[in-house]
């Protein structure tokens, strides 16, 4: 069993100092104010070239500030891709308006103008234009299609944080861009996310919006805080390969579930039964953010590089796809590997076995959960199925060797 080398199937990434800014926050007592906050809208802003930068104790709450401050009428209908993370159109489901979902692209997953516009009704209040795994969605077609019928573009941001489209950030090409900055994404901020928007208007209701919530829980911010440097340091390959690892292969010998979240219906269940409410970006959180912002586009590098690596490495195989990144700037958030459903575990497991640990996608089509089930979408054509997707992690803390092992790994499954 191989403890030394192992991969984990995700690596918190969080920025030299964390640690020390965590405690001293703590001992200073700036964990939910201070003067990191502003500094960090100010940088932040510069950064992605947006005046008007808003911070949320999460990204869940990021989308939901975007939909208030956007004013939509209650009842309007928002186009989501079919394949996204399911809780993001449920908020807006919970707070009145009515998701509608598109087709994506059976390669890049993400949703073009193609499939958005047969959607598109006199009742559309807004479009949800997702930057998925990472890689960028034609955001620049959408926004004109929906310039065309004045219809509002949010941009999601949660896996496209650094992002660049012909040089313009991703965040800037709609009306409002919404980031994440949970512990699974590229720029962790001990939680956290934000919404950007150059529209005055918007930035105005934003504020109010804001001005209206409370400040986070002390002790609950610092615990969570805890908690996911404690991921950090789990998920660091040499300790995982040490601890986490060796739980890892016993549960796949008992053939118990490995350690999985939830998702899908599951998910939605948990989360059906709560109010939305919109979380303050703490003090915490954006002091971590300031030091994210030195070492971001360094560690998108990283990840590019490797995931080339081992694109190029595996090359064709035959019954499994890699992401495609034909003229865009990818920045692999997360790699996703597609394969039939049906070989998605046996693959997994296989992995595993050679000290690489991979994970089902969160992402989910939402025409087959129930909270979302439409006399119209059970009759929908089949399109794609998250059963198929399974993602691997290129983040720059693994070596540039282990790409070859993990190509050469999946490389004799698909021979096998």
């Amino acid at each position: 069993m191989a403890l030394i080398g192992t991969v984990p199937r995700r690596c918190v990434n969080l920025p030299p100092g964390s640690l020390r800014t965590l405690l001293s926050t703590i001992t200073s007592g700036t964990v939910l104010k201070g003067a990191a906050v502003d500094e960090f809208y100010h940088r932040f802003g510069t950064w992605v070239g947006a005046p008007y930068v808003f911070g949320t104790g999460s990204g869940r709450s990021a989308f939901q500030l975007a939909l208030e401050a956007l004013g939509l009428p209650k009842g309007a209908e928002i186009i989501f891709p079919v394949l996204t993370f399911p809780v993001i159109p449920l908020v807006a489901k919970i707070l009145g308006y009515q998701p509608v979902f598109c087709d994506v692209d059976p390669v890049t997953f993400n949703s073009g103008p193609e499939h958005i516009e047969p959607k598109i009704t006199d009742r559309t209040g807004a479009i949800l234009a997702t930057h998925l795994f990472g890689q960028p969605c034609p955001i620049k077609q959408i926004v004109e299609l929906a310039r065309q019928h004045d219809i509002r573009v949010m941009e999601d941001c949660a896996h496209a944080c650094g992002v660049r489209i012909d040089g313009q950030p991703a965040g800037t090409f709609g009306d409002i861009g919404v980031f994440s900055f949970a512990e699974g994404k590229n720029m962790p901020c001990f939680g956290g996310g934000a919404i950007v928007t150059a529209d005055e208007n918007i930035a105005t209701r934003a504020q109010a919006v804001l001005a209206d919530t409370e400040l986070p829980d002390m002790k609950q911010t610092v615990q969570h805080a805890a908690s996911i440097w404690l991921m950090w340091l789990l998920t660091r390959p040499l300790v995982f390969g040490l601890t986490v690892y060796p739980a890892l292969r016993l549960k796949l010998l008992l053939g118990q579930p490995l350690m999985d979240s939830k998702v899908g219906n599951d998910l939605l269940d948990e989360f059906a039964s709560r109010r939305p409410e919109i979380r303050r970006f703490t003090n915490l959180q954006a002091a971590i953010g300031l030091l994210q912002l030195e070492h971001v586009d360094t560690f998108n590098d990283g990840a590019r590089n490797n995931a080339q690596a081992l694109t190029d490495q595996l090359g064709q195989v035959d019954g499994i796809g890699v992401p495609s990144c034909e003229g865009s700037d990818h920045i692999y958030v997360y790699y996703p590997l597609t394969i039939d459903p049906d070989k998605r575990d046996a693959l997994r497991h296989h992995l595993l076995k050679y000290g690489i640990d991979s994970k089902n996608t969160d992402m989910a089509n939402c025409t087959r959960l129930k909270l979302f089930q439409t006399a119209q979408s059970q009759n929908q054509p089949e399109p794609m199925t998250e059963a198929s997707l399974l993602e691997v992690c290129v983040y720059p803390v693994i070596p540039r060797k282990r790409m070859g092992e993990i190509a050469r790994a999946i490389r004799e499954f698909a021979k096998a």
